[in-house]
């Protein structure tokens, strides 16, 4: 989901129809040319002061402040926002994205800061900004939707257009999408709609059709509710599913320029820390070489910042040599592991220091440029710099002989670097401006010593000395701008990293900054029950915490009391453990991602992708696992056990895609194969439904020759849900019921308890309900001749469909856990 990166398609939804009203395929997004602030001379009075101020200069994201002072009436997401669009009846422009977005800096440019788009958008929408890194929770469900409108494709900034509350009602919420993008243009080209030709369509369908709009967002709202719920239908748990994901990893090798996949190649760490799990576990070593060429690979492309240390964003190409510039906090910490883990598995065989010299410059680079005064870590640096991709990163080669003033020494940089076989690098957005490079390792060190008849300890020696007067150059340019806010779970991956780091290349440095970051977020960055906050930017916190920084944070404690045996570490853990257990823990096993009762989102999600960020829910199973580990506690082998058996079905089906959550899987085998193989042989009395509902079923074995049975089936339903009752009361919604299939002479009577009225925001008169705790009672009767030996076996069935009070998912068939049988 956090991977796609442009847009194609964007519908609008009707009655079920799907309407196209702006076709986005056409010339690449990325292709196109944009000039620098066109309307810069607008937003300012003569003296220098800006003509326009928004409700987001009171915010503490940067990316909300950079549109501070757009002409755009803009909104933080929140009650003020939503309670003028309840009193306008205006329908809401939702814009996400987040501070180091290249293509969110350019729709900003062209539309946001342009007066006359920006009057529109004002008089037609209430607009609201929302930094994806401070609400991740509204990114994803936003996003979902995005994509199902969109074939598949999503990215940001993000463009969705969403119904206001009391729209159907006094008691509608609202928030329900209708029309989703990304990327906008200005004006109509390339045969694609512009972005004031899209606002007055879809402000004409609010005033003209406004019950098709209605009817189109609560379709788009069961779609994205049925998909983030996560509902699991159940699967087996073993060792097939780990070997079948990483089959899928192997498959899709590019033996010719390491990684997975084709372009834009992702690092997706956990990934491959999945397949060095695997190997360990089985020693192939075609695995091993794929992983250690993709390591060798990414370490020696411009994805990695060979002058200045750490990893940007993702490979525009399949060479790693582009990279896409920004740098992020967490795929940083992510990497940092990941060598280390490559390191301890089994060194390059060629230059035995690679891995090391990787973390020890990346984590160098964070220390040096993303470290905040308290000694917590900043989030991001930008990809642009003077509105151009690169522009402190790039070189020519006049530039490396004027920086390094040691002919010989410049020489050998140019040939290290690449830069003597010419340029590499067209910025796509600026054709008109010469090409330069992106600097990169063309050949291994190792391979360059041999070739220069000198030792690999010199090559090293004398790029560094390389490095530094780069550098030094480098950081008198402009610099890309730093997202400095504090994200609880990424400083928990860097946390991770860098105690890690200190431990396995005995450097007290990383160690002392992991425990000093870790004492940060512990001392300032809690509530008054000690759960976690998500953001802190200068010293003002926001923002409760997600099951995301709970399980990163953890793991981040954890590693450190594993490199300095300090208790503290742990004790810190453990009671983060059980404060997400309380906010987040699912019925059935694993956590939800938000805390229950949100009033501003539509869905509670619960997510299961393991991409460039691992899923919330399998780093706390792995927190489980590595608790168990070091204090032999019990109960945390059973959590993680119980969670992994609620997403026993997803990994069955997604294979590469839970990575992470395989990793876990993988782990459990390990330690308690006897215990996981039970959770597949027996039957639990009670299975989890998704988010709505959870059931039991006594008892859960029939024997049809032993008379009349009696079946007691326990629904207990998660609020904010409700399922309609037997007897609803109206027509149209979905009864529960029970039902008997391949009954044969099998007859079954149920005992449905009456339910009581609920005024819902989608009905017109009162629907009886079930909610909370209910029980129906089924007496199962035996015909009086016994069926055909090859008959099928009766299968009980419970139907049912779960809304809150203003919205429905779609009808559910649940086949119940109980078996028919006969005495012989």
């Amino acid at each position: 989901m956090r991977q796609f990166i442009t847009c194609s398609f964007a519908f609008f939804i009707l009655g079920g129809a799907l309407l196209v009203l702006s076709h986005y395929f056409g010339v690449p997004v990325m292709s196109q040319t944009h000039e620098v602030h066109p309307h810069e001379a607008e937003l300012k009075h003569p003296d220098g002061s800006w003509k326009y101020t928004n409700a987001l200069e009171k915010e503490t994201s940067p990316y909300l402040l950079q549109h501070a002072h757009n002409p755009v009436d803009w909104y933080a997401w929140g009650p003020e926002a939503f309670e003028r669009a309840r009193r306008t009846g205006k329908p809401i422009f939702l814009s996400i994205g987040y501070s180091t977005c290249y293509w969110c800096h350019v729709m900003e440019r062209e539309c946001f800061e342009n007066p006359t788009i920006a009057r529109q958008m004002n008089e037609q929408f209430v607009c609201i900004k929302v930094d994806r890194e401070e609400r991740p929770d509204v990114d994803d469900i936003y996003m979902a939707a995005t994509v199902m409108m969109n074939r598949g494709q999503g990215g940001w900034p993000m463009s969705v257009f969403l119904t206001p509350p009391g729209a159907h009602g006094d008691d509608d919420p609202g928030l329900r999408p209708f029309f989703a993008a990304t990327y906008i243009p200005p004006v109509a080209q390339y045969g694609r709609q512009g972005f004031p030709q899209i606002m007055q369509a879809l402000s004409d369908a609010w005033k003209d059709r406004r019950e098709e709009v209605l009817a189109a967002g609560e379709q788009v709202v069961g779609m994205a509710a049925e998909y983030l719920a996560h509902r699991d239908e159940g699967g087996r748990l073993g060792i097939e599913s780990v070997q079948k994901a990483a089959m899928e990893m192997l498959g899709s090798y590019d033996h010719r320029h390491g990684g997975f996949g084709k372009a834009p190649k992702f690092p997706t760490p956990n990934h491959s820390l999945f397949l060095l799990a695997t190997y360990r576990n089985n020693k192939n070593d075609d695995l091993f070489d794929a992983l250690a060429y993709t390591l060798e690979r990414m370490a020696r492309g411009g994805m990695y910042d060979q002058i200045g240390g750490g990893f940007h964003r993702y490979s525009v190409d399949a060479k790693w040599l582009v990279p896409h510039f920004e740098k992020m906090l967490y795929d940083n910490g992510q990497l940092v592991e990941l060598y280390l883990n490559a390191q301890a598995t089994r060194p390059d065989n060629k230059d035995p220091q690679l891995y090391e010299r990787v973390v020890r410059e990346t984590c160098d680079y964070v220390l040096r440029e993303m470290t905040d005064a308290t000694g917590a870590f900043w989030s991001a640096q930008d990809a642009e710099v003077d509105a151009r991709e690169g522009g402190n990163y790039v070189w020519v080669s006049g530039q490396i002989r004027e920086a390094v003033p040691d002919s010989t020494l410049a020489e050998l940089a140019l040939m290290l670097y690449g830069v003597d076989q010419g340029t590499n690098f067209q910025d796509p957005h600026a054709p008109d401006e010469p090409p330069t490079n992106v600097i990169h390792l063309p050949v291994r060190l190792d391979e360059l010593a041999e070739q220069r008849g000198v030792s690999l300890a010199q090559i090293v020696q004398q790029r560094d000395q390389i490095n530094r007067l780069l550098y030094d150059v480098r950081m008198q340019r402009n610099q890309p701008a730093t997202d400095d806010k504090v994200i609880v779970s990424w400083n928990g991956l860097m946390i991770g990293g860098l105690a890690m780091a200190g431990r396995d290349l005995n450097e007290s440095t990383y160690l002392a900054a992991a425990a000093r970051a870790a004492r940060t977020i512990l001392e300032k960055m809690r509530d008054d029950d000690g759960g976690l906050y998500r953001t802190m930017r200068d010293g003002r916190m926001k923002i409760e915490g997600f099951l995301e920084d709970y399980a990163f944070f953890v793991h981040g404690l954890i590693e450190l009391h594993r490199s300095d045996q300090d208790r503290a570490w742990l004790d810190a853990a453990e009671q983060l453990v059980e404060l997400a257990g309380r906010r987040f823990g699912a019925p059935a096993g694993g956590y939800y991602d938000t805390q229950a009762n949100q009033p501003d989102l539509i869905v509670r999600t619960r997510t299961t992708s393991d991409s460039a960020i691992p899923s919330g829910n399998s780093q706390m199973l792995h927190n489980l696992l590595d608790l168990h580990e070091l204090t032999g506690k019990e109960a945390y082998l059973e959590s993680a056990l119980a969670g992994l058996g609620s997403f026993a079905g997803a990994l069955a089906r997604q294979g590469q895609n839970m990575a992470h959550m395989q990793h876990v899987l993988l782990r459990a085998l390990q330690l308690a194969p006897l215990r996981v193989a039970a959770l597949n042989k027996s039957k639990p009395k009670e299975v989890p439904d998704g988010d709505a509902l959870a059931y039991a079923v006594e008892p859960d074995q029939i024997d049809l020759d032993a008379g009349d049975a009696k079946v007691r089936i326990t629904l207990r339903i998660e609020p904010p849900y409700h399922i309609n009752a037997n007897d609803p009361g109206v027509s149209g919604p979905i009864p529960t019921s029970l039902e008997l299939k391949n009954a044969g002479m099998v007859t079954m009577t149920v005992d449905y308890p009456p339910g009581h009225p609920l005024t819902a925001a989608y009905a017109d008169e009162p629907i009886n309900i079930y909610e909370g705790t209910v029980v129906l009672e089924a007496t199962i009767r035996p015909g009086r001749e016994r069926p055909d030996q090859s008959s099928p076996s009766p299968t009980l069935l419970l139907h049912y469909q779960a809304c809150t009070d203003t919205q429905c998912l779609l009808p559910r068939e649940v086949e119940l856990p109980v078996t028919f049988g006969r005495g012989d």
